[in-house]
């Protein structure tokens, strides 16, 4: 996504191409009316985003725009004595690099896929192009500069007022619902400097939700044993969070 690194995923393997694709996963891209979309499809190129991988960094010049299709990354800052929280997750409701469309962007922090997908890249000037040309582009740009603020505004809210057991609720069905799936590989050390506690801490909630039978922990990886159960305590974030979604892509569709 920016200068000086490869986007996540990029590899000398064939890639998917557009027509493979069947519909598209990433929620903005999904709701474009046939128009926008032609105006991207010769230039967006599929790109894998593994685990671990880190797609920007501060103040790095943003090259790529990416609409995530699965998978998830998560926006981090940093504090100088190295410790990090984070302050933002991206998943297939997002699209990293948009603000690229109003001039030379630079990233603002850290970047880090934690669980691996893939999405639809597009070079930035070609997207620039493309913004030029349509106002649906213009207002998708906005739009999802909203949704990113706005998450980055509730998760600063959750960080220092929620407990550390419902932010963790939270997380796991933020995770979910971009995986669709009810088995995910967390590790502790993960967990947190996501929450920014202690491992011991992390450790006691995961016993406490095993032991409730919300989840079965072990070896890295985390199984939702009951969806409903892990809702009711996980933090209100999750309902704000999922509902400004709903909002911006109504907005925008």
């Amino acid at each position: 996504m920016c200068d000086g690194q490869p986007l996540a995923g990029d590899s000398s393997r064939p890639t998917k191409t557009i027509h493979e694709a069947g519909a598209y996963q990433n929620l903005f891209l999904a709701v474009l009316p046939p128009a926008e979309l032609a105006l991207l499809r010769p230039f967006l190129q599929f790109c894998e985003l593994r685990r671990g991988t880190v797609v920007s960094e501060p103040r790095q010049r943003v090259s790529d725009v990416v609409f995530i299709e699965s998978g998830m990354v998560s926006i981090l800052t940093t504090m100088q004595d190295g410790r990090a929280i984070e302050t933002a997750t991206l998943g297939r409701e997002s699209v990293m690099g948009v603000l690229c469309a109003i001039g030379d962007h630079r990233s603002s922090a850290r970047a880090i896929v934690h669980v691996p997908g893939s999405g639809w890249k597009i070079r930035a000037e070609d997207f620039r192009a493309a913004v030029d040309s349509s106002p649906v582009l213009r207002n998708l740009v906005l739009l999802s500069s909203e949704l990113a603020v706005a998450q980055i505004q509730q998760i600063a809210a959750c960080n220092a007022l929620h407990s550390a057991e419902a932010r963790l609720c939270r997380w796991i069905l933020q995770i979910r619902d971009r995986i669709d799936g009810n088995v995910i590989a967390l590790t502790q050390d993960f967990l947190s400097q996501m929450l920014a506690v202690r491992r011991p801490t992390v450790t006691l909630i995961a016993q406490k939700l095993q032991a409730d039978g919300l989840i079965r922990y072990r070896r890295g990886r985390v199984t939702i044993t009951d969806h409903e159960g892990l809702e009711k305590r996980a933090c209100e974030c999750l309902g704000e969070l999922r509902s400004k979604a709903r909002q911006v892509l109504r907005d925008l569709g």
